[in-house]
């Protein structure tokens, strides 16, 4: 009840107005989290369990498998506990079909819990959207598009729908889960209170207020991101074509965010790929950033359907919001020399 107190609870439902403003919806819908995982854990479980109450049972759920560890995560708790789970297959781009979409949700029965994401974490590939109907909870991981892709009235329609600030230019530890008021949902944890008691726990208005800066900035930038994530690709693409005569592309080229590129090199092991690249101050990973020190090829690719060998010696690449073509090209240039010399080494 003091003054520094109330001043702070203005700073951060000032935050969560203007978050609320730019997702066009109410402040009421907007929760923060700390983070991209902990918004979709909550998220899912909580809607999960609640559609469970209201049917009487374990309800059905349709996700795919190009989905980020922090969805099928929660996703495979609840199979545990007896709800039934279907993964959509993904086509050589990690992109579902949408005839596949379609035939899974005509044989289940409702209410049904549908986690499928906006644009894919590995490859960039964006998902086709689901029409909206009577008893079926859409849950949208929207972490990868936000920033890069246009918002737009479908996503933003979705029953729940996760963000995460590290990914707009935001600090890391704060992400936000915007809950259509209509959708059911159970708190899946106790305490405080706060947030309506959908999360609670103390909130911090300083990150909450990075975030709602941060994706005012997304979203003024994203057309002119775009344009230069764009460049950049072409920019390096060329330049390593440059010096590697052949490697397989396992991005779309027309359905996928601008930034996000996913190559492979056949033939190189990838033990020796993601060394060799770090040593020549390329940052890159081999799979979902999240799980970049597992062992493991990128199971997005795997299930794409790529061999184990190719998805180990498979890259992927981001462009950053600060990101030049030039600097995009002189990376180009270097992976291309560093592949080259593995190679070398792999084929005498």
């Amino acid at each position: 009840m003091h003054r520094e107190g109330r001043r702070a609870q203005g700073v951060l439902e000032n935050a969560r107005d203007r978050v609320g403003e730019a997702l066009g919806c109410s402040a009421r819908e907007i929760i923060f989290t700390s983070g991209a995982t902990e918004a979709n854990n909550l998220a899912i479980l909580g809607a999960a369990r609640a559609l469970a109450r209201e049917s009487g049972g374990p309800i059905s759920m349709i996700s795919s498998e190009a989905e980020h560890p922090a969805v099928l995560g929660p996703l495979r708790l609840l199979q545990q506990e007896g709800f039934t789970l279907q993964l959509l297959p993904l086509t050589p781009e990690a992109v579902i079909q949408e005839a596949d979409l379609a035939a899974a949700l005509a044989k289940t029965s409702r209410p049904t819990l549908l986690a499928l994401q906006w644009a894919n974490n590995e490859t960039g590939a964006i998902q086709p959207f689901p029409i909206p109907e009577e008893g079926l909870h859409w849950h949208c991981d929207g972490v990868q598009g936000l920033g890069k892709i246009p918002l737009n009235d479908v996503v933003l329609g979705a029953d729940a729908l996760v963000f995460s600030g590290h990914k707009i230019r935001g600090p890391k530890g704060v992400g936000v889960l915007k809950i259509n008021p209509t959708a059911a949902f159970d708190p899946i944890l106790g305490g405080g209170g706060q947030q309506g008691g959908l999360r609670p726990g103390t909130e911090s208005p300083a990150l909450a207020v990075a975030f709602a800066q941060a994706l005012e900035l997304a979203i003024r930038d994203q057309e002119e991101f775009a344009l230069n994530a764009a460049q950049c690709r072409e920019a390096f693409l060329r330049s390593l074509s440059k010096e590697v005569a052949k490697f397989s592309m396992h991005h779309s080229p027309v359905n996928g965010i601008a930034n996000t590129l996913s190559l492979g090199f056949a033939g190189i092991d990838g033990r020796m790929l993601l060394p060799a690249c770090d040593a020549e101050g390329l940052r890159v990973s081999a799979g979902s950033a999240c799980s970049s020190g597992a062992p493991e090829p990128s199971s997005v690719l795997r299930a794409a359907g790529l061999s184990k060998e190719a998805a180990r010696s498979s890259l992927r690449i981001s462009f950053g919001w600060n990101t030049t073509p030039a600097e995009a090209e002189l990376g180009g240039t270097t992976l291309g020399v560093t592949v080259r010399r593995l190679y070398e080494v792999a084929i005498p």
